[in-house]
C-alpha cells in the first residue's frame, strides 16, 4: 500500500518540475540625483552605493558633482570619515564672479575635532543667552521678486560662552560674545530669517559662539575656520577658494555694486562731476579728437560677465528635475537682479521657460511610462565601468 503513495508524490514532483517556473522581475534602482564621474570614483575609491549615500543623504542639496568632491577631498586631506557629516556645501555669493557658487565649510563637529586633537582642549561652559526679542521681519523673493514673505521670529539678543585650554599647565579660559542680529542667515537677499534660524534660534546662535571661542582658544589649529553656520548668508568679497582658505566676509547686499571713482584732486571751486552708477561724468572743452591727459583705467579682469552668468544659469537650471527645484535654484541665482540694465535681463525669463518646459514635458513622458525603473537611462554605473 505504499508503493501508490510513491507513485503519487513522485508523479507530483514531475508535475512540478515540468511546470514553467514565471521570470521574476528584476527592480532596478533609479539613477542617482547627481551622475558621478570616474575621475572622482577612482581617486577616492567610492563605489555606486556610497556615492547614492553621499549625494542623496549627507548633501541632498548639492547641486553640482564638484562641491561634493571637493568636500570628499577636504575630509581626506584632514581624515576625517565623510560620512560623519563633517562638512557641508553653502551656497554664496561671490562678488568677484558675479553669480551664487558652491562652497564646502566646516560643521562644528569638525572644529571640535580639530581642539581636541590637539591634547590641550580643557572643556567649555554651558553657554548664557541675553534677553530674549521679539521681532517682525518682511520681504520678497519669487522669480520676479513679488511674493510677499514675514516671518515673527523671538530669539536671544546675544550668547556668551567660554572655551578652556591648558597653557603650560594652566587652565586658561577664552570667552566669545556673539549678538544674534549680526548672524542669522536670511532667506535670499531679503531680511527674512531662514527656516533653520527662525525654528532654533539659540541652537543656531549657540554653534555659533562656540565655534568662536575655539577659534580664540585655539588660533594657530583653527586661524580663520569658521563653521558653516556662520557662513550661511553672507557675501565671498575674494578668490573662491573655501577648501584651502578663508576669505573675508561681509554681510550679503545683494547685486555687487560698481568701485567708486577715484577722487578728485582738482581745485574746490570746480563743479562736482555727476555720477551715474559709479561713473563719474565730466564736461570738457577740449575740442573734438583731443586725448584725456588722465590715461584710461586698465580693464578689470574680474569684471562681471553677464554673458558668462546666462551660461551659468542655463547650466545651473539643467539640473533641475521638477519645478521646486527650478524655482529654488532661480530664487538663488536671482537672475532679474543681476541681469537687471543689461541686454540679457529678458533672456534670463526665456531660457528659465525653457526649462520649465522641459520637465513639463518629461513628466508627461513618466506618466506615460508608468513605472520608474527600467530603460537604459536608469544605468546606475560609473562611466568608467561601461
Amino acid at each position: 500500500m505504499n508503493q501508490p503513495r510513491t507513485q503519487t508524490r513522485t508523479a507530483n514532483r514531475n508535475q512540478q518540475q515540468e511546470a514553467p517556473q514565471q521570470a521574476q522581475p528584476i527592480a532596478r534602482l533609479a539613477p542617482s540625483r547627481l551622475p558621478i564621474v570616474g575621475a572622482i570614483a577612482k581617486e577616492f575609491d567610492i563605489d555606486a552605493n556610497q556615492w547614492r549615500v553621499l549625494v542623496d543623504q549627507i548633501f541632498p542639496n548639492a547641486k553640482t558633482v564638484e562641491a561634493i568632491g571637493m568636500a570628499v577631498s577636504y575630509c581626506r586631506a584632514r581624515k576625517l570619515d565623510i560620512f560623519k557629516r563633517p562638512v557641508h556645501i553653502v551656497p554664496m555669493w561671490s562678488s568677484v564672479l558675479g553669480r551664487m557658487v558652491e562652497t564646502v565649510w566646516p560643521g562644528i563637529s569638525e572644529i571640535r575635532t580639530t581642539a581636541h586633537r590637539t591634547g590641550e582642549y580643557a572643556g567649555i561652559d554651558a553657554v548664557q543667552f541675553g534677553e530674549d526679542i521679539t521681532a517682525d521681519f518682511e520681504g520678497f523673493t519669487g522669480r520676479n521678486g513679488d511674493e510677499r514673505i514675514a516671518k515673527t521670529v523671538t530669539f536671544p539678543e546675544w550668547a556668551s560662552v567660554t572655551v578652556y585650554r591648558w597653557v603650560k599647565g594652566q587652565r586658561v579660559g577664552f570667552n566669545a560674545l556673539v549678538y544674534w542680529e549680526e548672524t542669522y542667515a536670511t532667506i535670499g537677499k531679503t531680511e527674512v530669517p531662514n527656516d533653520m534660524w527662525a525654528k532654533r534660534p539659540r541652537g543656531q546662535l549657540m554653534t555659533c559662539v562656540e565655534a568662536a571661542a575655539l577659534r580664540m582658544a585655539f588660533p594657530e589649529e583653527l586661524g580663520n575656520t569658521y563653521a558653516a553656520e556662520e557662513m550661511e548668508g553672507r557675501t565671498i568679497e575674494g578668490n573662491v577658494n573655501a577648501a584651502a582658505a578663508i576669505p573675508e566676509v561681509t554681510q550679503q547686499q545683494g547685486r555687487p555694486t560698481p568701485p567708486e571713482p577715484p577722487a578728485d584732486d582738482e581745485p574746490e571751486d570746480k563743479p562736482e562731476p555727476k555720477t551715474i552708477e559709479g561713473q563719474a561724468l565730466q564736461k570738457t572743452d577740449q575740442p573734438e579728437g583731443a586725448k584725456n591727459e588722465a590715461p584710461e583705467p586698465p580693464a578689470d579682469e574680474d569684471a562681471f560677465d553677464p554673458s558668462a552668468f546666462l551660461t551659468e544659469l542655463d547650466e545651473e537650471l539643467s539640473l533641475a528635475a521638477d519645478k521646486e527645484t527650478l524655482i529654488e535654484i532661480w530664487e538663488r541665482l536671482d537672475a532679474p537682479t543681476v541681469l537687471d540694465g543689461t541686454p540679457f535681463a529678458e533672456d534670463a525669463d526665456k531660457v528659465y521657460a525653457r526649462h520649465e518646459t522641459r520637465i513639463d514635458r518629461r513628466q508627461l513622458e513618466a506618466q506615460g511610462q508608468g513605472s520608474m525603473f527600467g530603460g537604459p537611462q536608469d544605468d546606475d554605473t560609473f562611466p568608467g565601468d561601461r
